[in-house]
């Protein structure tokens, strides 16, 4: 049995993954059992801790919750797992004070070590995908764009948060934590433009999934794209006009409707 733990990181196609992995679950459910958040909504006991930890840690609840997630896994009855949520890695650079993902070097390896008392004998891979640096930077500035909480534009914030696009900085030393418990995987989502089924083949690839068996699941169009270069800054001006939560909401909504149309008309 081989259990693959994808847990990061934010905005290297992950969302398009998930999508996948569900649309995929009717079509392989004798060879694989999948988590996500949006499918399995009890692993939130486990990415909420991860989270939490990202912020106060607290190494002793961390091992509790994660072992309190996996105990509550279903049997497998001999398929392998797939579990997927970037939220492993804890809180994404620019929220609530981070400034990388230095968490997942304890958070992923109390994960792994979990399963791996869950599932004795069990092969565990815990994947992570990355991203090209000044792509990630802008695609993370957009997210946080969104939220009310960003003040910074997208120039300032590539800048001060380049430390946290050295993703090495990250794998070297949860390699080491690893070492004994899981194996570590890292893929490019550049490596994986041109596969027909976009960023989950990175998946599929670990798994030895057949090429038989990948050309009979349907390919999905990208999730979560960016909608337009500038428009994250405008989202930036939004904010710093310290509107009421339920204007600012309108205003983005109004905003980025205008930006597809104009898309569209492209």
């Amino acid at each position: 049995m081989r259990i693959l733990l994808h847990g990061g990181f934010h905005k290297t196609g992950t969302t398009s993954l998930q999508a996948a992995l569900v649309a995929h679950q009717a079509a392989l459910a004798a060879r694989l059992h999948v988590e996500t958040l949006r499918h399995t909504p009890g692993l939130s006991r486990a990415t909420e801790a991860a989270r939490a930890y990202s912020l106060h840690p607290d190494a002793l609840a961390l091992e509790h919750a994660m072992q309190d997630w996996a105990l509550a896994l279903p049997d497998l009855g001999g398929r392998d797992l797939v579990i997927s949520s970037e939220d492993f890695a804890g809180h994404m650079p620019g929220r609530h004070g981070l400034t990388d993902y230095r968490a997942a070097i304890t958070t992923l390896p109390a994960a792994a070590q979990a399963l791996g008392l869950r599932f004795p004998g069990a092969e565990i891979v815990v994947l992570l995908t990355t991203r090209e640096a000044t792509q990630w930077l802008r695609s993370l500035h957009w997210q946080l764009a969104i939220h009310p909480e960003l003040m910074m534009k997208q120039r300032r914030f590539c800048k001060e948060f380049v430390g946290a696009a050295h993703f090495d900085s990250v794998t070297g030393p949860l390699a080491k934590a690893l070492d004994g418990v899981a194996r570590l995987e890292v893929v490019a989502l550049e490596s994986l433009a041109e596969r027909r089924l976009g960023p989950v083949e990175a998946i599929y690839d670990l798994l030895e999934l057949s090429h038989a068996l990948r050309q009979g699941l349907p390919g999905l169009p990208r999730r979560n794209a960016r909608v337009a270069e500038d428009l994250a800054d405008q989202f930036v001006l939004l904010n710093r006009a310290k509107l009421p939560p339920a204007e600012l909401r309108r205003a983005k909504s109004a905003m980025q409707g205008v930006m597809l149309a104009l898309e569209d008309e492209d």
